[in-house]
């Protein structure tokens, strides 16, 4: 039986869109798929998908719009769908598809799309906005399946794009730990903090976003002196954030840790996870933590109310209510009972977020749409 040919299309990315990639491409059936990468990822993990035996075609992909700079991309793109001769162009994320499927126009492939976060249409001018859309509801008219990472995702490319519901397939992301650098971080050692103190943590890209910004102002709330945050990830609002820590007086107590590739250890030394995101298409640092028995609070927006239910196995709050943010982190704090409570029933809830289950919703997409 020959192989099908797949695709991958991707932006350089740090965030769960990379590590949802990467567990795909690991644990799909090697003797039923050939697949290729078009990506622009560090040498590091280029390596780890050429020693999975995965072909990898380095290309630069963007985040904004150059028309002189797209148009290349577009040809070189297409001149790769036709040298890896695919069957399958499964793209990752708005402009990866944008140039992809363009490239893909009137190519014997099928082109799958899966959607990680929201559309930033509400950034744009109008007239962008629509020109944009216009163009967006051409290629959706030409691509034969959708991936959602989250219910509430499928529901705003239904509203935004028009997307027939049943097109659209909720696959949600896994817990995949053999993506991470093992070892036993101490950061109570690392930073020399008391035994006892209590640890707040967070994991995200440094962007408005992400909220950052508000757990800073709600850990000026907490006036506990043995309670300290941490913050896993980079980006490029961090210098207005490392200012914003010191205009309130926080250098001691708050730490920007940057990018880490040790997420399960540095989870095992939180008292409690809090992700303040302002948008989230799933969330993937909550079932991380959660798995890891770290209780979470969460801002009740995108796909993280899929993941927590209020009360059993999390805390939701309202995003950017920062009072709110911080009496939720305080409950945990002096609450033991509750902390326990949800850090059983998180771990218990993170099980069905296992990347056999992910795989496999995906691999009978692949064989659905073979036509």
């Amino acid at each position: 039986m020959d192989k099908r040919r797949v695709l991958y299309i991707v932006r350089k990315s740090e965030g769960g869109m990379k590590r949802h990639l990467l567990s795909l491409l690991r644990f799909l059936d090697k003797e039923k798929y050939c697949l290729g990468v078009v990506c622009s990822f560090e040498k590091d993990t280029i390596d780890y998908l050429k020693n999975q035996g995965i072909e990898v075609f380095e290309l630069e992909i963007g985040d904004g719009f150059n028309v002189k700079e797209d148009l290349s991309i577009i040809k070189k793109i297409r001149n790769i769908v036709r040298e890896f001769k695919a069957d399958i162009v499964h793209m990752h994320g708005f402009k990866a598809s944008f140039v992809g499927r363009i490239a893909c126009f009137n190519l014997p492939v099928k082109t799958i799309v899966t959607f990680h976060n929201f559309p930033g249409y509400n950034n744009m001018s109008e007239m962008k906005r629509r020109a944009l859309l216009f163009l967006i509801k051409f290629l959706n008219k030409r691509t034969d399946q959708f991936i959602a990472v989250s219910e509430a995702l499928k529901k705003e490319m239904v509203a935004s794009e028009r997307i027939e519901e049943d097109r659209i397939e909720v696959i949600y992301n896994c817990i995949d730990e053999t993506l991470y650098k093992m070892g036993e971080l101490d950061l109570r050692k690392e930073f020399n903090l008391p035994e006892d103190s209590f640890i707040v943590g967070s994991i995200a890209r440094l962007i408005p976003s992400k909220g950052v910004q508000d757990l800073i102002e709600a850990a000026h709330l907490i006036k506990e002196a043995d309670v300290f945050f941490f913050v896993a990830g980079d980006g490029p609002y961090r210098k207005s954030l490392e200012e914003k820590i010191k205009e309130k007086g926080l250098e001691s107590r708050f730490f920007l840790l940057g990018f880490r590739d040790d997420i399960p250890s540095f989870l095992r030394n939180l008292d409690v996870f809090v992700l303040p995101s302002h948008e989230e298409g799933f969330g993937i640092s909550v079932i991380e933590a959660m798995n890891e028995g770290v209780p979470v609070v969460a801002t009740a927006v995108g796909g993280i109310p899929e993941i927590i239910q209020e009360g059993v196995n999390g805390i939701l709050v309202e995003k950017g209510n920062i009072e709110s943010l911080s009496k939720a982190i305080k409950s945990l704090l002096k609450d033991a009972h509750l902390k326990e409570t949800l850090s059983l029933k998180g771990k218990e809830a993170a099980k069905k977020f296992s990347c056999e289950e992910m795989v496999k919703r995906v691999e009978e997409l692949y064989e659905r749409i073979k036509g």
